[in-house]
């Protein structure tokens, strides 16, 4: 029986079991053919300590150290705009962000395919990074291997069942048993916690959609920040 069976390729299983394999016997599980198939690789991959809700907030300042060590991140910085008609709700996003006020001018300065004509509002900060994200995945999966453990794709979990002193878990048509299993399956979380006689906590997935453009002629786009309107009705990375 092993110590940790952790179903879920992303970074929140894979940083989890790369965590436990030094301790412990661990199986990681990835449904996909790759690891950070879904959500996670498709991330706008931005790290700002002062971004999400306060839990979010708490978990981004404790992984900064260690995002650093790992050697993830690189300079990126963030922008919020803002339309006339969002004067108190920019307020509040910028103030939440501990962003510096720019006036529509710098702003446009800075980036300028922004539109002086509705841009009303600006406030920016450098300390958003990007996140290496296929750096990170393979980095933790190396250290997941070099400490023992195993990773599986192309394993999507049917069947989970209380056992004694653990789990039996059926993943790519084996079982495997475990005393200890970690859900990390992202938009999947729920249907695995039923699979495992737990009740679910509705986890809602949702769909984005996302326009790949071409850089505007003459102009290079490598220095601008990641761009966010106000609630978030779009954002943009160059």
């Amino acid at each position: 029986m092993l110590d940790f069976v952790i179903i879920g390729g992303g970074v929140a299983g894979l940083s989890a079991a790369a965590a436990l394999a030094p301790g412990g016997s661990v199986l990681l599980l990835e449904g996909e053919e790759t690891l950070g198939y879904h959500a996670s690789g498709r991330s706008a991959a931005l790290y700002e300590a002062d971004y999400g809700a306060p839990a979010t907030v708490a978990l981004a300042r404790a992984s900064e150290a260690g995002l650093k060590a790992l050697g993830v991140l690189s300079p990126r910085g963030l922008m919020l705009v803002g339309k006339a008609d969002e004067a108190d709700d920019f307020a509040r996003e910028a103030e939440a962000l501990c962003l510096r006020p720019l006036t529509p001018a710098e702003a446009v300065a800075r980036v300028p395919i922004l539109n002086p004509d509705t841009l009303a509002f600006a406030a920016a900060t450098e300390t958003a990074q990007d996140i290496d994200t296929d750096l990170l995945l393979q980095t933790y999966a190396r250290t997941i291997r070099a400490a023992g453990g195993e990773i599986r794709t192309h394993a999507p979990v049917t069947a989970i069942a209380r056992v004694d002193g653990g789990w039996r878990v059926t993943a790519g048509g084996t079982d495997v048993t475990a005393r200890r299993l970690v859900n990390a399956a992202g938009a999947w979380a729920d249907r695995i916690a039923v699979e495992a006689g737990l009740p679910p906590i509705g986890i809602q997935p949702l769909r984005r959609s996302i326009a790949q453009l071409p850089a505007p002629a003459g102009l290079s786009v490598m220095g601008w920040p990641m761009i966010f309107a106000v609630a978030e009705r779009w954002y943009l990375k160059p």
